[in-house]
């Protein structure tokens, strides 16, 4: 039988940091692992190296692409030597299951017969899952024939490569494979590099390393306050409240949120939003995950905080919105309260890779959307109001009334310019490119018919539609996971004053950028973190923070830092 004898399925945008130590079943495989290691480091040729990729014996080309529109159940390798270096694309083929990414994860799926199948899920609807098996083979599976579906634990590829090829032909191989990359497109919003300022910004923690946190996602101030914020950790699914004092900062539990939300690898609370009369009314906003009946949504709900405002009431929750999915990725994440005070709401495509469905152009969904409702009244049974403002208010069920703005494919993080208004979003991307956005009323962002400038699938393309393009698509050799964060509106260097400020997951990069008219004018990289980025915050004063998903939040100190 043959089997797919490449797995980057784990390289590909994977939120990983780094790469774990290795572990071997045997001595023989740990004295493989590291012979074929060796000759890869050391030396290779791609030409032999690209006909070692089509070879039978190697059977790559059974699970992976390069370029093009067939579809295959791994990632297209099209950049891949852009993002990863040759000690990663060395471990990921050898070790194919050491990591998995979840758009990659198998699937086992038991269905009436007894039967097992194991693959890739390239789609889902009411009536079939299709899978992609290990030769590429696209399984139909009626629903009603299901018994049990579950999450598999190792990649759809096996190990023994080393058993297939020889350490030449391996070298050769990864030296192909460290080829493939980005072409230069000669467009102003894509750069092709990101200069460096000469006085980086300085990160300093937030905190003391007792009260690390466990992989944080959100900060954000207390309102009426300048010395208290709320702390979000997705996993543990538990809000902290921390408190700077003279003497002593303290951490105190805001909330445990772990007997409603799920949780998992990348599944948790993932953001807080405070009503804009929170120290009146207490109430305040979570967006966090569920499995009912084994199904995940994103939801949406209302909590409550006690009388002075320190911690939650224990009052049940009131679910405002359930984002039903037929996957659990590509959730989206964010929500925040606008400056005409209504709720806005980041929902992600719903997977899986590209978007087979077509979700993000389809506007009789909320998935690949900004949703905009308002919480302070209901309408039509709903548990809160439609703004008349809203682009599609009155469709009478045509298109879903809550979308505010379409085309997204993983809105993790958007803010407003608290000067003018703006929604700038980080949209994280596919294959090619990941960008940021100013989004605006009514507006389709693309996503999959683009891909930041460039077009990705004309599948769902509809005629005479305008495509609003971004500000920015920066390419996988600068990062590989956007985090969206503020335009700058503090005082402790006035030359970042009205740049946006944004970074990379993986890359741990942070740039600054200036735009005129929605067209980028500078982008610089301003700094490096210490830890993944999984989100920015703002004081009462303008002023920033890195949340690191290892556990640290840092003041983003400007002081010394100038923008040019």
């Amino acid at each position: 039988m043959s089997v797919c004898r490449i797995a980057v399925c784990w390289l590909l945008f994977s939120i990983i940091s780094g790469l774990p130590s290795a572990r071997f079943a045997s001595a023989e495989e740990k004295n493989d692992f590291e012979k074929f290691r060796q000759a890869a480091m050391k030396s290779g040729d791609p030409t032999k190296g690209q006909k070692v990729f089509a070879s039978k014996k190697a059977n790559c080309v059974t699970c992976h692409r390069i370029g093009g529109d067939q579809q295959k159940p791994g990632p297209d390798l099209i950049v891949v030597g852009d993002k990863f270096s040759r000690r990663q694309l060395v471990r990921a083929v050898l070790q194919p299951s050491s990591q998995i990414h979840p758009d990659y994860a198998t699937r086992l799926v038991t269905t009436a017969d007894g039967k097992t199948h194991t693959g890739i899920v390239r789609q889902r609807n009411n009536t079939e899952i299709q899978l992609f098996d290990a030769q590429g083979k696209l399984l139909r599976l009626p629903v009603k024939d299901v018994d049990e579906e579950k999450r598999g634990k190792v990649s759809l590829m096996p190990t023994g490569l080393t058993k297939s090829l020889d350490t030449d032909q391996f070298a050769d191989l990864i030296a192909y494979l460290t080829t493939l990359k980005q072409n230069v497109i000669d467009h102003p919003g894509i750069p092709t590099e990101i200069p460096q300022i000469a006085k980086p910004i300085k990160l300093v923690p937030f905190h003391t390393k007792e009260m690390k946190f466990a992989d944080p996602v959100c900060i954000i101030a207390m309102p009426g306050t300048k010395n208290e914020f709320l702390i979000v950790e997705q996993k543990t699914r538990k809000i902290w409240r921390l408190i700077e004092g003279p003497n002593k900062d303290r951490k105190e539990l805001f909330v445990d949120m772990s007997a409603d939300a799920s949780t998992g690898k990348f599944e948790g609370v993932v953001c807080l939003a405070f009503h804009p009369k929170f120290r009146e009314n207490g109430k305040y906003y979570l967006n966090h995950h569920i499995r009912e009946q084994g199904k995940f949504s994103p939801v949406i709900v209302e909590r409550q905080a006690n009388t002075d405002r320190t911690r939650d009431s224990g009052k049940p929750s009131r679910r405002l919105l359930r984002i039903p999915h037929k996957t659990s990725l590509h959730w989206g994440g964010m929500l925040a309260f606008g400056p005409d005070g209504y709720l806005y709401i980041g929902s992600g495509d719903g997977g899986p890779q590209e978007d087979p469905a077509g979700n993000s152009q389809n506007l009789q969904r909320w998935l690949g959307s900004i949703l905009r409702i308002d919480v302070d009244n209901r309408d039509d049974g709903k548990p809160y109001g439609i703004p008349r403002d809203n682009p599609y208010s009155k469709s009478r069920g045509r298109i879903r009334p809550e979308i505010w703005a379409s085309g997204m494919r993983m809105p993790w993080r958007f803010s407003f310019d608290s000067a003018t208004g703006d929604l700038w979003v980080g949209d994280i991307g596919q294959s090619l490119f990941e960008e940021v956005s100013i989004v605006r009323r009514g507006e389709n962002l693309g996503w999959n018919v683009y891909e930041g400038f460039t077009e990705f699938s004309n599948r769902y393309r509809r005629f005479g539609e305008t495509y609003t393009k971004p500000v920015i698509a920066y390419r996988r050799k600068l990062g590989v996971s956007v985090t969206g964060g503020y335009v700058y509106r503090g005082k402790r260097s006035p030359s970042y004053v009205g740049a946006y400020i944004y970074g990379d997951f993986e890359s741990k990069r942070i740039w600054a950028l200036t735009q005129t008219g929605r067209r980028l004018t500078k982008v610089r990289q301003i700094g490096e973190s210490p830890e993944q980025i999984s989100s920015f915050g703002i004081d009462a004063d303008g002023e920033l923070f890195v949340v690191g998903y290892q556990g640290t939040i840092f003041r983003v100190v400007l002081d010394e830092s100038v923008f040019e």
